[in-house]
């Protein structure tokens, strides 16, 4: 049996105003500091075989406080979506500074890009990569610290071998959730603990 931990990164400033960030490389703040050092005393006694995070500071911190100074293997695949011109608007902002952009990428996510952002088909290909060729090889206990539509798509993976499941699931803040793979099914253990 496979044990994966996915991780959202703790709080930060950005979290709090409700815009887009997704390449925006902003630290954790007291709140997301604080998250984390109630993961690594919740994790204490976990050994990881693996531990993987996207290379933002707000995971690097994150998995590194998890784990006591333990250095993570830095994925880019694990990154977020990149809002392009989008980062650091909310979404009226972004409606009101490009709004037919903001319509086509609204009724098309899939196939259209905010202005000098990542498709989400390309988003798909790049985390989709990092399941196929890294994580359904592992096995033992492994610990994912990214964001939350990473951690939406993996989970849709694991479960149904493609995104469908995409929005059925949120990853809160701080929080840590998991996965068991055992002859090839998978199965939620928990959720947002």
């Amino acid at each position: 049996m496979t044990q994966y931990y996915f991780v959202r990164h703790g709080a930060t400033d950005f979290n709090g105003m409700g815009v887009y960030f997704g390449k925006t490389d902003c630290p954790l703040n007291v709140e997301g500091i604080l998250q984390a050092k109630d993961l690594a005393a919740s994790l204490e006694g976990v050994h990881f075989d693996e531990i993987y995070t996207s290379p933002m500071k707000r995971c690097i911190d994150t998995a590194r406080i998890i784990k006591g100074g333990r250095t993570p293997e830095i994925m880019d695949e694990l990154c977020e979506l990149d809002f392009g011109s989008w980062e650091g608007l909310n979404y009226k902002e972004c409606r009101e500074k490009n709004p037919e952009e903001f319509r086509k990428w609204s009724v098309d996510y899939r196939n259209t890009a905010p202005p000098e952002g990542e498709k989400y088909a390309d988003f798909y290909y790049r985390v989709k990569e990092f399941y196929d060729q890294i994580l359904i090889l592992k096995e033992g206990t492994i610990l994912i610290v990214a964001h939350k539509g990473v951690l939406q798509l993996l989970v849709s993976l694991f479960l149904t071998n493609d995104d469908r499941l995409f929005w059925n699931f949120n990853f809160l803040l701080g929080k840590y959730s998991i996965l068991e793979r055992n002859e090839g099914h998978c199965t939620i253990n928990r959720l947002n603990v």
